[in-house]
């Protein structure tokens, strides 16, 4: 008989322990680790976006954590993000299973794995927030559709993955997310859940995810611990930068001889001008630059606090989203000893999601928009987290 979490919930609250420093339970405890077969792991992704899984996978052949992959669909509906997917992954559109809601479950070819990260629309902070409810027909609604698709097929996976923002386990959507996770259970999966950073896993951008993995059966998972950054946005940029990413002067500043004298203060602020709106200033706070601060500084003429905010390139990158990009992620760049503000560029935005440069070119070069290239970017899933987190099942 498969217990529930709900029947099983005293237990996991009085037989707590730590393993490799993660908390868990004794319940857990009894339940082995799977075995999944690292010959030929047959993969599948739904609202597959550019296919930073795919990616994943990739590099875990790569590294020879398995010895082969098979990406045997993709399921999108956008038709730039599908010439990009097909070009980076050399696919072809007759691969994608098209409309997820005109897909009949018991059509779908077996996978050992599903992924997908469904809309998050209607659950981001950024959104109107009009939720997942099953039959509500929000976009973000749509990831009920794996489930229904678990309940259809005569072979379901052995792990299936979702991904969503932070947003998703606020008081808000309790309700509808332990539905979800229940409709999962009934289906004789163990769940595991966690709300990951792609800071702790070696990119430098502040994306925290929800992460849901779902493994059929009674068995146990780790999600992978925190790492130590390397990395800082500086690492990340083009070295020739695009003088139509400039947005402000470039202004005169002998920041060696600044930090060499010990005398300044919290309160040292530089000021550039916009260079075609000299009314509209950049305020650059120059302790929070040279302490790696992230947010130090300001866009004047900017309404909302996202906007407004400019990053230093000794820290990290703000969360990339599909529709905002080049507005929320400005930053003070110092170099030729002067200061100034630039936006970011499309192939920063994919090297900051974990793509390649290979990969950015292949999806460039077939005719991309910059607009489509940030998009892409944003509504990806940071390829690094997800690559750390199927290792754990290897």
């Amino acid at each position: 008989m498969y217990l529930s979490k709900k029947q099983v919930q005293p237990e996991r609250e009085n037989l707590k322990m730590t393993l490799n420093n993660q908390t868990m339970t004794l319940f857990n405890y009894e339940y082995p680790f799977i075995k999944l077969d690292k010959n030929n792991v047959k993969v599948g992704t739904f609202f597959s976006g550019i296919g930073s899984p795919e990616m994943a996978f990739h590099r875990l052949k790569e590294n020879g954590i398995i010895n082969n992959y098979e990406s045997v669909f993709f399921c999108e509906v956008d038709k730039h993000a599908i010439k990009s997917y097909c070009a980076i992954h050399n696919k072809t559109p007759d691969d994608n299973l098209g409309d997820i809601t005109k897909i009949n479950g018991a059509d779908i070819p077996y996978c050992d794995i599903w992924i997908g990260g469904f809309p998050c629309q209607d659950i981001s902070m950024a959104g109107v927030r009009r939720g997942f409810d099953f039959g509500s027909r929000t976009r973000s609604s749509l990831g009920w559709k794996m489930i229904q698709f678990l309940r259809e097929v005569k072979d379901p996976p052995k792990v299936v993955i979702f991904e969503n923002v932070a947003a998703i386990t606020h008081s808000k959507f309790r309700i509808t997310l332990n539905l979800f996770k229940n409709d999962l259970e009934e289906l004789g999966y163990s769940l595991y859940d966690d709300v990951l950073c792609a800071l702790d896993y070696g990119t430098p951008q502040n994306r925290e995810r929800y992460f849901l993995v779902a493994i059929k059966g009674k068995y146990l998972y780790q999600f992978p611990q925190k790492m130590k950054l390397k990395l800082r946005l500086k690492d990340l940029l083009e070295k020739d930068i695009d003088p139509n990413l400039i947005l402000s002067e470039k202004v005169p500043f002998d920041l060696q001889s600044f930090v060499a004298n010990k005398d300044y203060t919290k309160d040292c602020k530089l000021v550039c001008k916009n260079l075609k709106d000299k009314r509209r200033k950049y305020i650059i706070d120059l302790y929070r630059f040279i302490d790696g601060k992230n947010k130090c500084g300001r866009d004047t003429s900017s309404k909302y606090n996202q906007t407004a905010r400019l990053w230093s390139i000794n820290g990290y990158c703000p969360t990339l989203t599909a529709n905002s990009t080049e507005d929320t992620s400005k930053m003070i760049i110092y170099r030729d000893n002067c200061f100034f503000v630039k936006k970011i560029s499309p192939l920063e935005s994919w090297r900051f999601m974990g793509f390649s440069d290979e990969d950015f070119y292949k999806a460039k070069d077939i005719g991309t928009s910059n607009r489509q290239l940030f998009k892409q970017a944003g509504n990806s899933i940071a390829t690094n987290v997800i690559y750390h987190i199927l290792k754990k099942l290897f």
